[in-house]
């Protein structure tokens, strides 16, 4: 999609965060923007920066659990706005627990928002996108799409991205041709609020909060070992998912700094193909 400008561009979760940057970056490319949020509230905070752009907006509260409230906000992106041309299933979410402390909840609300939510925006904008022979689907993984990281309660999160990269690059191969294409955003540690989305758990007031930190740490602690490069802003996130729009790019990374891990991840599967072929027909 090299052109973008008069075209329309759906976010999830464009309440904040990632979401909020791609629906102004989008505006800034000449394209109006429907924006699916399960805080109505911040949604329209950042519909009210897109219009100031000059560019039409609407706002749809969005539960990207519920396909239903998906097929929603497709339907009032075509009646009001003409139909959607980029779509970013963007809406994620994270529990915070150690893997051995995770509830059924924790699992089945990371997976609901992150898994399941892409798979609700692909169902419910790709036949659209497919009959009119132009559009292009964004899906959010993480670097946790790319590598496990090693940080404690984020296991949940880590299956869904995995899964979220599997789909995208199956849409990819699938819709060659077509005139749709679709890429997996991969970012790194960005200024965002996704370590607070407990607040929007539909069970929140169930859950109990997290214990504090120690004030003291022992002499030799060491903290988790967590890859995903330097922090940075959602706004330079959103530039490149705009360039990768455009030239119909596979992956969208964003920290440079993290090719280290993910060759490491790659040159062990191919040590583990070495292995197999030493062991090949041996009895």
């Amino acid at each position: 999609m090299q052109e973008l400008n008069g075209k329309v561009a759906v976010v999830t979760g464009g309440g904040s965060g990632i979401g909020r940057a791609m629906a102004l970056a989008f505006a800034d490319e000449g394209m109006d923007v429907a924006i699916g949020d399960i805080e109505a509230g911040a949604a329209e905070a950042v519909a009210e920066e897109v219009r100031a752009k000059g560019r039409r907006a609407i706002v749809v509260t969005c539960d990207v659990v519920d396909i239903a409230s998906v097929r929603a906000l497709a339907e009032r992106t075509k009646a009001e706005l003409g139909g959607a041309h980029v779509v970013c299933n963007n809406a994620g979410v994270v529990a915070n627990n150690p893997t051995a402390e995770m509830s059924d909840t924790d699992w089945s609300w990371v997976l609901g928002v992150d898994l399941d939510g892409v798979v609700n925006g692909v169902q419910a904008f790709l036949p659209g996108l497919v009959e009119q022979g132009d559009g292009h689907i964004v899906n959010t993984s993480s670097m946790a799409g790319l590598i496990p990281l090693a940080a404690p309660g984020i296991i949940s999160y880590t299956a869904a991205k995995y899964g979220v990269m599997g789909i995208t690059e199956t849409l990819h191969g699938e819709l060659e041709g077509s005139g749709v294409g679709a890429s997996v955003l991969c970012p790194g540690i960005v200024n965002t609020r996704i370590g607070e989305s407990a607040r929007n758990r539909p069970d929140a007031d169930a859950v109990p909060p997290r214990p504090a930190p120690p004030t003291e740490l022992p002499p030799d602690f060491e903290p988790p070992r967590i890859i995903g490069g330097e922090s940075i802003e959602p706004e330079v996130v959103a530039r490149r998912v705009v360039e990768a729009v455009k030239t119909n790019e596979l992956y969208i990374v964003t920290h440079p700094e993290t090719r280290g891990p993910v060759e490491e991840r790659f040159a062990a599967i191919m040590a583990a193909y070495d292995r197999a072929e030493e062991l090949h027909g041996k009895p």
